[in-house]
C-alpha cells in the first residue's frame, strides 16, 4: 500500500485550495468588473446599459422597476444581440429591403452628423452678443403684471351707474356681484375673475384691451368707475397686483444662448446649403415650372406648405398674402408668417407684429383667436412647436382649463 506522509498530503491540499481559490476569484473579478453580460466574443458593459436605460422614454423604463429590473433590462439587451448576430450569420443584412432601410438610417445619422458637428457645433455665442441681445430686447424678457379682481357685469350702462352709488354707498362688493351681475362664469363666486394678465384672456371677458387697460390703473382695494367694454359696463375692484419687471440676465442668460445658437445655427445652415449648392450641381425643376407663369394662390400655399426653408416659406406665405389679399388662404398665410416668425426663427419681435397685422386686416377671420393666444404667449415657456397642429392642442388645452375655472 502506498503511504502518503502527512507532509505530502498538506501539500496537496495547500495546492487544491489555491486552485480553487483562483477559479472563484477569477469568476468574481467577471462579475464586480465593468461587464453587464458577454455573448460569444460580444461584451456589454456596464457604461453602455446606463445609456441605452437612459435613452427610453418614462412609459418604457417603467417596464424595468423592482429589485430584478436591472437584471430584466440587460436580458432584452441579450436577446437583442443573439437576434442581431443570427440575422447576420444567416444573411438578413443582404436582403435588398433592408439593404435599402440600412441605406436611409446611415444617410440619415450622417446628415444629422454633420449638422451638428459641421454646423451647430461651430457656433459661438460671445458675451458681448448675449448683453446686448438683452438690452436690445427688454420687452421680451419683461414679465406682465398679474392682476386676481372681481367684477360686476351689465349690458345696461344706467343700471351700471346705479350699481356704483350703491357699492359708493357702501354695499357689499360680493353680495352685488351675486344678485346683479349678468356674468354666469363670475356671478356666484361674487364676481371673481381669478388671476389674469391685462392685455390676455380675462375669465368673463375675454380678450379686451380696453377693460385691460382701465383695469391695469386700478391700485389694489379700489373700486372702479363703470367701465365701457365689448361685452357691456364692468366695475371692478382690485384684490391683488404683482407689477411688471424686467428679469435681470443672470437668470435669462441661459435662455438667450440657446435661441441666440439657434439663429446663428440657422444662419450658417443657409450659407453651408448656399455653399453647397455652388460646390455640387443642382437643378430644382418642379420649382422651375413654377416659375414659368405667376403662381395662383393654390400654388403659392403648396410650395410654401413644402418649403424646408423657413425664410423661403415666410416669402412665398408673403407673396400670396400681398398678391391675392381677399383669397381666403390669405389671413391663414399671414398666420403662418408669424408662427414661422415665433417658432422657427424665433423673432418675437417680428412674430408681433404680423400677428398684430392679421387682426388689423381681417378682423372677421376664423385665426384671429388662434393669432391672440399666440400674441398672449409668444413671451411664456412653452416647448417649441412643431407644427401649427401642436399649437392648436395647447391652446384648446389652455381654453378648456379657463372654462373650467383653472387659473
Amino acid at each position: 500500500m502506498l503511504r502518503v506522509s502527512v507532509k505530502t498530503m498538506a501539500v496537496v491540499l495547500c495546492v487544491a485550495a489555491m486552485l480553487l481559490g483562483c477559479s472563484r476569484d477569477e469568476g468574481d473579478l467577471k462579475i464586480q468588473s465593468n461587464l453587464a453580460a458577454q455573448v460569444d466574443d460580444t461584451k456589454i458593459t456596464i457604461d453602455e446599459i446606463d445609456e441605452r436605460f437612459e435613452a427610453l422614454s418614462d412609459q418604457q423604463k417603467e417596464d424595468f422597476k423592482g429589485g430584478d429590473g436591472r437584471a430584466n433590462f440587460v436580458e432584452r439587451l441579450i436577446e437583442e444581440e443573439l437576434l442581431f448576430k443570427e440575422a447576420v450569420a444567416v444573411g438578413i443584412d443582404e436582403i435588398d429591403e433592408v439593404k435599402e432601410n440600412l441605406g436611409r438610417v446611415r444617410r440619415s445619422i450622417l446628415v444629422s452628423g454633420y449638422y451638428k458637428h459641421e454646423i451647430v457645433g461651430k457656433v459661438e455665442i460671445p458675451e458681448e452678443e448675449v448683453r446686448e441681445y438683452y438690452e436690445s430686447r427688454q420687452e421680451e424678457f419683461t414679465t406682465r403684471s398679474l392682476v386676481k379682481a372681481q367684477h360686476i357685469l351689465t349690458s345696461d350702462s344706467l343700471k351700471a351707474v346705479a350699481l356704483k352709488k350703491r357699492l359708493d354707498a357702501g354695499e357689499k362688493f360680493g353680495d352685488i356681484a351675486v344678485r346683479e351681475s349678468e356674468d354666469d362664469l363670475t356671478a356666484s363666486k361674487a364676481g371673481n375673475m381669478g388671476y389674469f394678465n391685462p392685455g390676455g384672456y380675462i375669465r368673463g371677458i375675454g380678450y379686451s384691451q380696453v377693460f385691460s387697460d382701465a383695469v391695469e390703473e386700478l391700485e389694489v382695494g379700489v373700486i372702479s368707475d363703470v367701465i365701457a367694454h365689448e361685452r357691456g359696463y364692468s366695475i371692478v375692484r382690485v384684490n391683488e397686483k404683482t407689477p411688471s419687471k424686467v428679469e435681470p440676465l443672470s437668470e435669462v442668460r441661459n435662455r438667450i444662448i440657446k435661441r441666440l445658437r439657434s439663429l446663428k445655427a440657422n444662419e450658417a445652415y443657409q450659407k453651408k446649403l448656399s455653399d453647397l449648392k455652388q460646390k455640387y450641381h443642382v437643378e430644382n425643376f418642379v420649382q422651375k415650372r413654377l416659375e414659368l407663369r405667376q403662381r395662383t394662390p393654390e400654388e403659392l400655399w403648396e410650395v410654401a406648405q413644402i418649403e424646408e426653408n423657413p425664410q423661403a416659406r415666410i416669402k412665398y406665405y408673403r407673396e400670396l398674402v400681398d398678391n391675392y389679399p381677399e383669397h381666403k388662404y390669405a389671413a391663414q398665410a399671414l398666420f403662418m408668417i408669424g408662427f414661422v416668425w415665433a417658432e422657427e426663427k424665433q423673432d418675437l419681435v417680428e412674430a408681433r407684429r404680423t400677428f398684430d397685422e392679421l387682426i388689423r386686416k381681417y378682423p372677421d377671420s376664423d385665426v384671429v383667436e388662434s393669432a391672440k393666444w399666440m400674441i398672449e404667449n409668444l413671451h411664456e415657456s412653452h416647448p417649441k412647436f412643431e407644427s401649427v397642429e401642436g399649437m392648436m392642442e395647447r391652446m384648446k388645452e389652455d381654453k378648456k382649463m379657463k372654462a373650467e375655472g383653472k387659473e
